[in-house]
């Protein structure tokens, strides 16, 4: 290996085409044109279905998820079943979480990260989305304005990561992006609307 990104696989844990795969539609599209914008080949991606073989193993994987109450702590070992013998894969965590808080999503994320290690996975980290309830209703709007700003962001500071094969603490040094919340190895991006006006829209 040349330490070259070629082959980047895309898990969606809920399986719904819902809150998930719109951030991993997200991180593709850009992923894609932030190589091309480079000049350099984009990576090869792959959306995991139960195709592992087929695809061949990848040199990681983005996982996400919209985390509920009832969202089980072993979500992501689940989701990656497909790869099968992980051999260290590196593990990036795309997720949002239905609080206004990211920050309150971090113990059961940091929970899934260490399942991942557990089960010989390598968890470089991730992003937690806040306000979750809000991504299927702005999916379509400018994804730097307003109501997606923040998300588009912290996904961008992901994308760094995978593209420099690192973690996302290790990316942040790197580029020296000192602006981001940042805990337990994860990007907290807030949710766009005030606390008040997101209580009221999740009655």
């Amino acid at each position: 290996m040349d330490g070259t990104l070629r082959h980047v696989a895309l898990v969606d844990a809920d399986g719904d085409d819902g809150a998930a795969h719109l951030l991993l539609e997200d991180f593709a599209d850009a992923l894609v044109a932030y190589a091309r914008m480079g000049e350099s080949e984009p990576p090869a991606v792959t959306w995991m279905d139960g195709a592992a073989e087929e695809a061949g193993l990848p040199d990681c994987a983005v996982i996400a998820s919209r985390l509920r109450e009832d969202t089980s702590s072993t979500w992501a070992i689940d989701a990656l079943r497909a790869l099968g013998t992980p051999d260290g894969l590196p593990v990036y965590l795309l997720c949002c979480t239905d609080e206004f808080d990211p920050a309150d999503a971090l113990p059961a994320v940091t929970a899934c990260a260490d399942k991942l290690e557990g089960h010989g996975f390598t968890c470089r980290g991730g992003v937690i989305a806040g306000g979750g309830s809000l991504v299927p209703r702005t999916a379509k709007s400018p994804r730097m304005g307003t109501l997606r700003r923040w998300r588009s962001e912290a996904t961008d500071a992901l994308i760094a990561a995978v593209r420099l094969q690192c973690s996302v603490d290790e990316a942040a040094a790197m580029t020296r992006d000192e602006t981001r919340r940042r805990a337990c190895g994860f990007i907290l991006a807030r949710c766009p609307i005030p606390r008040w006006a997101y209580r009221l829209f999740r009655r």
